[in-house]
Protein backbone atom coordinates (compact mmCIF):
# COMPACT_ATOMS: atom_id res chain seq x y z
CA UNK A 1 0.00 0.00 0.00
CA UNK A 2 1.48 3.29 -1.01
CA UNK A 3 1.76 6.06 1.37
CA UNK A 4 -1.12 8.21 -0.36
CA UNK A 5 -3.35 5.38 0.12
CA UNK A 6 -2.12 4.40 3.51
CA UNK A 7 -3.42 8.24 4.49
CA UNK A 8 -6.50 8.17 2.72
CA UNK A 9 -7.48 5.01 4.45
CA UNK A 10 -6.60 6.33 7.87
CA UNK A 11 -8.39 9.06 7.24
CA UNK A 12 -12.02 7.66 6.31
CA UNK A 13 -11.52 5.50 9.34
CA UNK A 14 -11.60 8.13 11.52
CA UNK A 15 -13.91 9.82 9.73
CA UNK A 16 -16.60 6.95 10.06
CA UNK A 17 -15.36 6.74 14.15
CA UNK A 18 -16.47 10.10 14.48
CA UNK A 19 -19.93 9.41 12.59
CA UNK A 20 -20.41 6.52 14.98
CA UNK A 21 -19.39 8.32 17.99
CA UNK A 22 -21.81 11.23 17.03
CA UNK A 23 -24.82 8.58 17.22
CA UNK A 24 -24.23 7.57 20.86
CA UNK A 25 -25.19 11.04 22.54
CA UNK A 26 -21.27 11.85 22.18
CA UNK A 27 -20.24 8.55 23.66
CA UNK A 28 -19.30 5.38 21.32
CA UNK A 29 -19.22 1.61 21.49
CA UNK A 30 -17.78 0.00 24.55
CA UNK A 31 -14.89 -2.80 24.51
CA UNK A 32 -16.50 -6.31 24.55
CA UNK A 33 -14.38 -7.34 27.90
CA UNK A 34 -14.43 -3.46 29.51
CA UNK A 35 -18.05 -4.36 31.28
CA UNK A 36 -18.96 -7.79 32.79
CA UNK A 37 -21.17 -6.42 35.25
CA UNK A 38 -23.47 -5.10 32.97
CA UNK A 39 -27.06 -7.12 33.16
CA UNK A 40 -29.80 -6.77 30.74
CA UNK A 41 -33.22 -6.74 32.06
CA UNK A 42 -36.03 -7.89 29.56
CA UNK A 43 -39.56 -7.95 29.56
CA UNK A 44 -42.43 -9.49 26.93
CA UNK A 45 -39.30 -10.21 24.70
CA UNK A 46 -38.14 -6.44 24.69
CA UNK A 47 -35.25 -4.45 26.50
CA UNK A 48 -36.55 -2.86 29.46
CA UNK A 49 -33.85 -1.40 31.51
CA UNK A 50 -30.01 -1.80 32.73
CA UNK A 51 -28.89 -3.56 35.53
CA UNK A 52 -26.03 -4.04 37.58
CA UNK A 53 -24.47 -7.69 39.01
CA UNK A 54 -23.33 -6.98 42.61
CA UNK A 55 -23.45 -11.01 44.07
CA UNK A 56 -23.71 -14.32 42.14
CA UNK A 57 -27.69 -14.41 43.16
CA UNK A 58 -28.53 -10.74 42.72
CA UNK A 59 -28.65 -7.66 40.38
CA UNK A 60 -29.21 -4.34 41.38
CA UNK A 61 -31.49 -1.50 39.18
CA UNK A 62 -33.89 0.71 39.42
CA UNK A 63 -36.95 0.47 40.84
CA UNK A 64 -39.45 2.13 38.53
CA UNK A 65 -38.14 -0.90 36.43
CA UNK A 66 -40.39 -2.82 38.65
CA UNK A 67 -42.10 -5.51 35.78
CA UNK A 68 -43.47 -8.85 35.69
CA UNK A 69 -41.80 -11.88 34.52
CA UNK A 70 -38.55 -10.31 34.25
CA UNK A 71 -35.54 -11.67 32.38
CA UNK A 72 -32.18 -11.03 33.45
CA UNK A 73 -29.05 -10.93 30.42
CA UNK A 74 -25.26 -11.62 31.41
CA UNK A 75 -22.18 -11.41 29.37
CA UNK A 76 -24.13 -9.41 26.79
CA UNK A 77 -22.31 -7.04 24.24
CA UNK A 78 -24.53 -7.39 21.04
CA UNK A 79 -28.42 -7.74 21.79
CA UNK A 80 -29.36 -9.00 18.30
CA UNK A 81 -26.64 -11.96 18.98
CA UNK A 82 -26.68 -14.83 20.58
CA UNK A 83 -23.58 -14.59 22.03
CA UNK A 84 -21.19 -18.46 24.22
CA UNK A 85 -20.55 -16.43 26.93
CA UNK A 86 -24.03 -14.77 27.82
CA UNK A 87 -26.66 -16.04 30.72
CA UNK A 88 -29.78 -15.63 31.03
CA UNK A 89 -31.78 -16.18 34.18
CA UNK A 90 -35.44 -15.50 35.45
CA UNK A 91 -36.12 -13.24 38.61
CA UNK A 92 -37.51 -15.29 41.30
CA UNK A 93 -37.77 -12.03 43.76
CA UNK A 94 -37.90 -8.21 43.34
CA UNK A 95 -37.29 -6.14 46.09
CA UNK A 96 -38.06 -2.38 45.57
CA UNK A 97 -36.60 -0.01 48.22
CA UNK A 98 -39.87 0.33 50.55
CA UNK A 99 -39.31 4.49 50.46
CA UNK A 100 -39.58 4.77 46.83
CA UNK A 101 -41.65 7.23 45.40
CA UNK A 102 -42.65 7.22 42.07
CA UNK A 103 -43.63 10.79 41.81
CA UNK A 104 -40.20 12.42 42.85
CA UNK A 105 -38.01 9.30 42.17
CA UNK A 106 -36.53 9.23 45.61
CA UNK A 107 -35.14 5.85 46.68
CA UNK A 108 -35.23 4.68 42.74
CA UNK A 109 -33.56 1.13 43.55
CA UNK A 110 -34.14 -2.77 43.60
CA UNK A 111 -32.89 -5.42 43.86
CA UNK A 112 -33.68 -8.57 41.82
CA UNK A 113 -32.78 -12.30 43.08
CA UNK A 114 -31.75 -14.47 40.00
CA UNK A 115 -33.40 -17.95 40.13
CA UNK A 116 -30.02 -19.71 39.33
CA UNK A 117 -26.25 -18.46 40.56
CA UNK A 118 -24.06 -16.14 37.61
CA UNK A 119 -21.08 -18.37 36.69
CA UNK A 120 -18.27 -15.88 37.26
CA UNK A 121 -15.97 -15.77 34.03
CA UNK A 122 -14.11 -13.30 31.16
CA UNK A 123 -17.47 -11.78 30.72
CA UNK A 124 -19.53 -12.06 33.57
CA UNK A 125 -17.83 -10.40 37.07
CA UNK A 126 -19.71 -8.63 39.94
CA UNK A 127 -19.43 -4.71 40.22
CA UNK A 128 -18.21 -3.19 43.48
CA UNK A 129 -20.21 -0.93 45.37
CA UNK A 130 -18.86 2.79 46.39
CA UNK A 131 -19.77 2.84 50.00
CA UNK A 132 -17.99 6.42 50.92
CA UNK A 133 -20.23 8.95 49.52
CA UNK A 134 -17.41 11.63 50.17
CA UNK A 135 -15.03 9.65 47.61
CA UNK A 136 -12.90 11.84 45.72
CA UNK A 137 -13.64 9.78 42.29
CA UNK A 138 -15.34 12.26 40.24
CA UNK A 139 -14.67 10.88 36.52
CA UNK A 140 -16.57 8.34 35.35
CA UNK A 141 -18.59 6.47 32.86
CA UNK A 142 -22.36 5.22 31.66
CA UNK A 143 -23.19 2.33 29.78
CA UNK A 144 -25.98 0.54 28.24
CA UNK A 145 -28.76 -0.24 25.16
CA UNK A 146 -30.66 2.81 25.49
CA UNK A 147 -31.69 5.40 22.62
CA UNK A 148 -28.72 7.50 21.07
CA UNK A 149 -28.47 10.65 19.33
CA UNK A 150 -29.98 9.83 16.18
CA UNK A 151 -33.08 8.36 18.12
CA UNK A 152 -32.42 4.70 17.23
CA UNK A 153 -31.45 1.77 19.96
CA UNK A 154 -28.12 -0.01 18.95
CA UNK A 155 -27.45 -3.25 19.02
CA UNK A 156 -24.18 -3.12 20.73
CA UNK A 157 -23.79 -1.71 24.20
CA UNK A 158 -22.44 2.16 24.45
CA UNK A 159 -20.15 3.83 26.90
CA UNK A 160 -19.75 7.36 27.59
CA UNK A 161 -17.38 9.30 29.92
CA UNK A 162 -18.84 12.17 32.35
CA UNK A 163 -18.46 13.60 35.95
CA UNK A 164 -20.11 14.16 39.22
CA UNK A 165 -21.73 17.50 39.11
CA UNK A 166 -21.73 19.51 42.50
CA UNK A 167 -24.72 19.62 44.62
CA UNK A 168 -25.25 22.71 44.33
CA UNK A 169 -25.12 23.13 40.29
CA UNK A 170 -27.65 20.16 40.23
CA UNK A 171 -30.33 22.06 42.32
CA UNK A 172 -29.78 24.71 40.15
CA UNK A 173 -30.71 22.43 37.30
CA UNK A 174 -33.56 20.68 39.06
CA UNK A 175 -35.16 22.94 41.70
CA UNK A 176 -36.81 21.53 44.54
CA UNK A 177 -36.35 18.40 42.96
CA UNK A 178 -33.34 16.87 44.28
CA UNK A 179 -33.08 14.55 47.48
CA UNK A 180 -30.29 13.63 49.84
CA UNK A 181 -30.51 9.88 48.17
CA UNK A 182 -29.49 11.06 44.66
CA UNK A 183 -26.09 12.34 42.35
CA UNK A 184 -25.87 13.64 39.31
CA UNK A 185 -23.34 13.89 36.40
CA UNK A 186 -23.21 15.16 33.03
CA UNK A 187 -21.05 16.69 30.55
CA UNK A 188 -21.37 20.42 29.91
CA UNK A 189 -18.69 20.14 27.02
CA UNK A 190 -20.83 17.38 24.68
CA UNK A 191 -23.83 16.74 26.59
CA UNK A 192 -23.32 13.18 27.15
CA UNK A 193 -25.76 11.24 28.81
CA UNK A 194 -27.76 8.35 29.65
CA UNK A 195 -31.44 8.19 28.23
CA UNK A 196 -34.12 6.06 27.74
CA UNK A 197 -33.81 2.20 27.81
CA UNK A 198 -30.39 2.93 29.94
CA UNK A 199 -32.49 3.33 33.69
CA UNK A 200 -30.94 1.11 36.39
CA UNK A 201 -27.49 0.97 34.34
CA UNK A 202 -24.69 2.19 36.70
CA UNK A 203 -22.83 5.12 36.97
CA UNK A 204 -19.27 3.61 38.04
CA UNK A 205 -17.11 5.71 39.41
CA UNK A 206 -13.50 4.77 40.27
CA UNK A 207 -14.05 0.89 39.12
CA UNK A 208 -16.90 1.28 41.58
CA UNK A 209 -20.80 1.41 41.58
CA UNK A 210 -21.52 5.07 42.14
CA UNK A 211 -25.02 5.43 41.15
CA UNK A 212 -27.52 4.06 39.36
CA UNK A 213 -29.77 6.15 36.05
CA UNK A 214 -32.89 7.03 38.12
CA UNK A 215 -33.90 10.19 35.84
CA UNK A 216 -33.32 13.49 34.35
CA UNK A 217 -34.12 15.99 31.54
CA UNK A 218 -36.14 15.25 28.14
CA UNK A 219 -34.97 15.47 25.83
CA UNK A 220 -31.82 13.54 26.66
CA UNK A 221 -28.53 15.03 26.53
CA UNK A 222 -28.66 18.81 27.43
CA UNK A 223 -25.35 20.46 28.31
CA UNK A 224 -27.43 22.30 30.79
CA UNK A 225 -29.00 19.51 32.81
CA UNK A 226 -27.38 16.68 33.91
CA UNK A 227 -28.56 12.80 34.27
CA UNK A 228 -30.13 12.38 37.91
CA UNK A 229 -28.91 8.55 39.51
CA UNK A 230 -29.72 6.94 42.20
CA UNK A 231 -26.51 7.56 45.13
CA UNK A 232 -25.68 3.93 45.67
CA UNK A 233 -23.37 4.91 48.58
CA UNK A 234 -26.61 5.79 50.51
CA UNK A 235 -27.90 1.90 50.34
CA UNK A 236 -24.91 -0.53 51.58
CA UNK A 237 -26.72 -1.24 54.68
CA UNK A 238 -29.94 -1.50 53.14
CA UNK A 239 -28.61 -3.90 49.78
CA UNK A 240 -26.10 -6.31 52.41
CA UNK A 241 -29.41 -6.65 54.76
CA UNK A 242 -31.79 -7.72 51.96
CA UNK A 243 -29.48 -9.92 50.51
CA UNK A 244 -28.89 -11.59 54.19
CA UNK A 245 -32.54 -11.62 54.45
CA UNK A 246 -33.31 -13.15 51.02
Amino acid sequence: MGVKTLIVALILKAAAWAEEQNKVLHGGPCEQTAHPYQAALYTSGHLLCGGVLIHPLWVLTAAHCKKPNLQVYLGKHNLQQRESFQEQSSVIRAVAHPGYNAATHDQDIMLLRLARPAKFSERIQPLSLEEDCWSNHTSCHILGWGKTADGGFPNTIQCAYIHLVSREECERAYPSQITQNMVCAGDEKYGKDSCQGDSGGPLVCGDRLRGLVSWGNIPCGSKEKPGVYTDVCRYSRWIRKTIQAN
